[in-house]
């Protein structure tokens, strides 16, 4: 019955393909359906759901902005072709040489795009990369300098086994990490040039960042200076700042995390635990950290101790793995809400507050003899944060007052914290910055803007320099991702007797969507 049927026609006969009628039941006949309660889609399915979005959205702006680029290219050989007309005086055999070069011309022009053609049918494959050098070891991949063999573009190529990531639950901060970077447009964030797969393994080619990492930078100077302290932590809240507007929480900030560019200024990375969401195997983690920094009795150290212990810590140089991030720099409400729900972006400002303490102070404000301790020192922090008071030669090591209320300030309770950029600007410790906080870094927009010179800027003599990272050919560099191999190698083990035993390994439908390339290489403007 259609809109504009009359009230009567309720009990009137409908006609059926049969030809036979049959009453229309009144509403009063039969009673309603009951209603069906639908649960809330999981967080898999709406991932899915904006991925395919997402695909058809790019999908068809790439076609388009594909067929008007070959559109203006065939208009411009049009026009060139054009204003290549013979002199009118020209005989026979100039004309017919024209025609030939006209033809070749054409040849040509049709052979260039049969490759545009080639080159955006063609799948990515690791083949395509040259592998230069490992320049990085995680607790699940490593990662190399790379340059892709057609376009001459230098990366950082981060390979990751798909069974272990599966073993690990770490599929879905993979996929977190591959979704932020696909949406990154900021200077401060390291981009994502390429994303691609096979059987065994997942691949992100990001931009190559020459410089190494602030932790290298603080295990090489031991205090910075305030002025430079202030730099690079402003450097630190626009990176994270940048992440919140995108609508995370980064949740595993630390020194580790801030790449060096070219010019010396920072790019925050690895957004693997960004998502909010802690699996399982997390929870339990977190859980049991927490029942031991509850019962276990507090240490009361010193700050000389604290120093002391971490400087050994130091020198043994033992890359670690963590499940949930770095406790060093976790936020305290991390560790008290398993459940992931009762913190925000906040956690993120505690971790610039931790890392602001090391760069003045030479060690993490919650350092300790062992992870635990680290652990119980966060529960702890009222008791824990103390402000370092040196005196005779090391005086000029203290903190002005400026710097220890921005600290305080950072590295309290949640409600009471700077969480905000628009808040932590005119904060009395950043007065002394050499520019305002939108010119600090250049823009590569506009020729005159200069922004600020950092005070340590790498020196890369070409592509291929990797000073400032690890060498993984050198057995004294190798020593200190001991701990990161023996875990890879207890977990090749158990994927061994896994699949002798049957057991399933990652489906192939985890990573529906992964597949990446930059906007310049569909273009093919590189």
């Amino acid at each position: 019955m259609h809109l504009g049927a009359p009230a009567h026609a309720e009990n009137t006969p409908v006609a059926v393909a049969d030809n036979t009628s049959l009453p229309l039941a009144s509403a009063s006949a039969s009673a309603a359906p009951p209603a069906t309660t639908l649960s809330p889609p999981g967080a898999d399915t709406l991932r899915k759901c904006e991925l395919s979005k997402l695909f058809f959205l790019d999908h068809y702006f790439d076609l388009l902005t594909y067929l008007d680029a070959r559109k203006a290219r065939l208009a411009a050989f049009k026009r060139d072709m054009a204003a290549r007309t013979p002199p009118p005086s020209s005989g026979a055999d100039v004309l017919a040489t024209f025609e030939q070069e006209q033809e070749a011309a054409w040849r040509y022009f049709c052979g260039k795009e049969r490759a545009h053609l080639r080159k955006r049918r063609t799948r990515l494959r690791l083949s395509n990369f040259e592998l230069v050098r490992q320049i990085g070891q995680g607790g699940y991949g490593q990662v190399f300098l790379a340059r892709k063999r057609d376009t001459d573009e230098w990366c950082a190529v981060k390979k990751m086994n798909k069974h272990l990531l599966h073993r690990l639950h770490e599929v879905q901060h993979i996929l977190t990490e591959r979704d932020i970077l696909t949406r990154v447009g900021s200077p401060w964030l390291v981009k994502l040039l390429y994303a691609f797969q096979d059987m065994e393994s997942v691949y992100l080619a990001m931009e190559y960042v020459p410089g190494g990492d602030m932790r290298t930078l603080l295990n090489n100077s031991g205090v910075l200076r305030q002025e430079h302290a202030r730099l690079y932590v402003a450097e630190m809240l626009t990176a994270a700042d940048q992440i919140h507007r995108l609508g995370y929480i980064h949740r595993d900030i630390k020194p580790e995390n801030f790449l060096i560019d070219a010019s010396g200024h920072l790019k925050l990375t690895d957004f693997g635990l960004s998502r909010g969401k802690l699996c399982a195997e997390e929870i339990a983690y977190l859980q049991a950290r927490l029942e031991t920094a509850r019962q276990a009795p507090l240490v009361h150290r010193t700050v000389k101790e604290r120093w002391q212990i971490y400087q050994s810590i130091q020198r043994e140089e033992v890359r670690a793995f963590s499940l949930v991030g770095s406790p060093d720099y976790m936020a305290p409400e991390v560790l008290q809400d398993v459940g992931g729900r009762g913190y925000d972006h906040a956690v993120d400002y505690w971790s610039v507050g931790c890392i602001l303490f090391e760069c003045l102070a030479g060690f993490p404000p919650f350092a300790a003899a062992s992870s635990d301790e680290v652990w119980r020192n966060v529960y702890h922090w009222e008791t824990v944060l103390e402000r370092p008071v040196y005196t005779g030669a090391d005086a000029e090591f203290n903190f002005t007052d400026e710097a220890w209320d921005l600290v305080t300030r950072l590295l309290c309770h949640a409600p009471q914290r700077l969480a905000k950029l628009a808040d932590v600007k005119p904060h009395a410790f950043f007065s002394g910055l050499p520019a305002q906080w939108e010119q600090l870094r250049a823009d590569a927009t506009n020729p005159l803007s200069r922004g600020v010179t950092p005070p340590f800027v790498p020196r890369v003599a070409d592509p291929r320099d990797t000073r400032y990272f690890d060498n993984f050919e050198d057995p004294k560099d190798m020593a200190m991702y001991k701990e990161v191999h023996a875990r890879q190698a207890a977990h090749k083990e158990k994927e061994g007797a896994s699949a002798s035993d049957g057991t399933p390994g990652a489906p192939r439908s985890a990573f529906i969507g992964f597949t990446f390339k930059h906007s310049g290489a569909r273009s093919g403007s590189i």
